[in-house]
């Protein structure tokens, strides 16, 4: 890694901090909000390659942890983390599989098969993830019953689906623009991968 991809990452972890300090409630889903730090995320991993993107992911839990050190900011942080990394799995699925194909043909355009393959990522992982995960820890905070807090899930599992699904069609087409008027601004070897 050179000096300024090492720059690059620190600088866009600062600004994926700052920016999550931003966070827009989900009006259907009380202990979700918005956070634009996806938004600097997606744009690094275009930008400088998926390993710096997810340095930046790292960085950025880290700094978060630090900011709120008890055992509800590690948690978030640490989710934070996964479901970020959820939906950058599906962008580099496209990537490395599926995009020079697609673009041969040219069937569809970048930006919309980055956001597709990255909400479907994130939404069938996070799926799985939040049900076993949410279930838990709602009877350890609430002390109901296992099986009453899973049911409890389930029934709030499609405004979570939903919650995903939003975050990747928000996100991922802004930090695609972003990084496609950067790369156009920056020198050859900043190029929009």
């Amino acid at each position: 890694m050179n000096t300024k991809t090492v720059g690059a990452i620190i600088a866009f972890a600062a600004v994926t901090a700052v920016l999550n300090l931003i966070r827009i409630p989900a009006p259907y889903l009380i202990t979700h909000s918005y956070q634009l730090g996806d938004i600097s995320i997606v744009t690094a991993c275009l930008l400088f390659g998926y390993k710096s993107g997810i340095m930046v992911a790292i960085l950025n839990m880290l700094i978060t942890t630090m900011l709120n050190i008890n055992p509800a900011g590690v948690l978030g942080a640490t989710y934070y983390f996964i479901s970020v990394l959820t939906m950058l799995l599906g962008m580099y699925i496209f990537e490395k599989f599926l995009r020079q194909k697609l673009q041969r043909f040219k069937i569809i355009k970048p930006a919309i098969a980055y956001t597709t393959s990255g909400l479907i990522s994130r939404s069938l992982i996070m799926l799985a993830f939040d049900y076993s995960i949410f279930g838990f820890l709602v009877a350890l905070v609430s002390g109901n019953s296992i099986d009453y807090c899973y049911g409890l899930v389930i029934a709030v599992m499609p405004a979570i689906v939903f919650y995903n699904i939003t975050t990747a069609l928000i996100m991922i087409p802004i930090g695609y623009y972003i990084a496609d008027i950067v790369s156009k601004k920056l020198p050859h070897h900043f190029k929009i991968n």
